[in-house]
């Protein structure tokens, strides 16, 4: 989980109106509260717009992202400012204003911990949670959380086990169970980590490098980690070290994750990336039948027939006859979360769309098909779970798609 803690501020008198930490509390709310008013109030003094100078404030390892409300600043205290976590920051500070719009002109109890508690719980916990998500419990947990229901439930499940597990084991459905693990998130009786899976995209850091990090994992995955290089899927790089075995090296990353030895991309790179091969595999196939030339030719009519409604396309170019190339500020903006993985996957979806669509105007078009086949085909060995993000149906072409 990238959230920390939250705070939603009034601005006029820069009050903490509502505080919630994720983690352990990093901040007293009073003081940071007043912080950010005083910088909030200098930036308004100095004759700057105080809402497209103060949206962040960084520290040593944490960010305080904000963003402004009509008489509240809602903060947030992250690890990465992405625009995911800001779109959620947002949709919190609007439901506040709306629920609470008397505490604008006046001060009173209105119970705002009790009756905001749900709204928080589903932005920033429930979203969290799938049936894959992995459990930990902390130690003392029992000492932690004294709501029944998440002791009842935490109690007879092992140290770490999945929430699909955790439902079976308590022979409950697994909605039920990923509700209670949940609610033991928001307790902070436990983590959660996702778990790694062999098409994860990772990128090693300067710390997992230089810092000693992996003296204690196999020779295979110190090797493998150099191929971390934020573009290749775990599998492919446990085939480059031939890694005899695979489990033990999702086990090692998984444990170098947690350390920050090394780090998961971004959801918007991950699903670029995706993308992008996919976009590869098939304008090489155009290349053998129609050559590189007029392949390239049909690609950049689709692409610039797009960018009235994805103007960031025009970041996607070929290089080298059709080789694909995303230019670095468009990888920037996916690498720091600028760009939401609905919007990533909408326009690749769509460019491709318009690709196969004037393919088919030279190539007949039941052979289109064919090679977006084995194009999954092939995606399906390197992308063996993440493959079935795309709708490939969506991207066959038919006789009305044509016209």
């Amino acid at each position: 989980m990238d959230a920390k803690s939250l705070y939603i501020i009034k601005r006029e008198s820069g009050v903490c109106l509502y505080h919630r930490d994720f983690k352990e509390p990093m901040f007293d709310p009073h003081l940071i509260s007043s912080f950010i008013a005083a910088m909030t109030s200098f930036f308004t003094e100095s004759n700057y717009s105080v809402m497209s100078t103060a949206r962040a404030f960084e520290g040593a390892d944490y960010k305080i992202v904000l963003e402004f409300g009509e008489w509240t600043v809602g903060a947030l205290v992250v690890n990465k400012d992405t625009e995911a976590l800001r779109e959620k920051l947002r949709a919190i500070i609007q439901e506040f204003e709306k629920q609470f719009s008397i505490l604008r002109y006046i001060d009173l109890d209105l119970a705002v911990y009790t009756r905001f508690e749900k709204t928080v719980m589903s932005e920033f916990i429930f979203n969290e949670i799938t049936p894959e998500t992995i459990i930990r419990k902390k130690l003392n947990w029992d000492l932690i959380t004294d709501n029944p229901d998440v002791r009842s439930f935490l109690q007879l499940l092992p140290e770490k086990c999945s929430v699909r597990d955790a439902a079976e084991f308590l022979e409950m459905p697994v909605e039920v169970a990923m509700k209670l693990t949940a609610e033991a998130l928001w307790e902070r009786a436990i983590t959660v980590s996702e778990p790694v899976r062999p098409d994860d995209i990772f990128s090693a850091t300067v710390r997992g490098l230089i810092g000693g990090q992996t003296d204690d994992v196999s020779p295979d995955t110190a090797r493998a980690i150099r191929e971390l290089d934020g573009e290749t899927p775990l599998a492919i790089a446990a085939e480059r070290v031939k890694t005899s075995d695979l489990q033990r090296f999702l086990e090692e990353v998984a444990m170098l994750a947690r350390r920050r030895a090394i780090e998961r991309v971004s959801p918007s790179q991950t699903a670029m990336i995706l993308w992008t091969s996919l976009i590869q595999q098939l304008l090489n196939i155009g290349a053998k039948i129609l050559g590189t030339e007029r392949t390239a030719r049909v690609f950049t009519e689709a692409r610039r027939e797009l960018l009235g409604v994805y103007p960031w396309l025009a970041f996607v170019d070929l290089e080298r006859e059709v080789d694909v190339d995303i230019r670095s500020g468009l990888i920037a903006s996916a690498v720091k979360g600028e760009i939401s993985p609905v919007i990533v996957n909408d326009g690749f979806r769509a460019l491709t769309q318009f690709f196969t669509k004037r393919l088919s105007r030279y190539v007949n078009m039941k052979r289109v098909n064919e090679a977006i086949l084995t194009v999954k085909d092939t995606m399906e060995k390197e992308f063996p779970t993440r493959c079935y993000d795309i709708e490939w149906e969506l991207l066959k072409v038919s006789e009305e798609s044509v016209i």
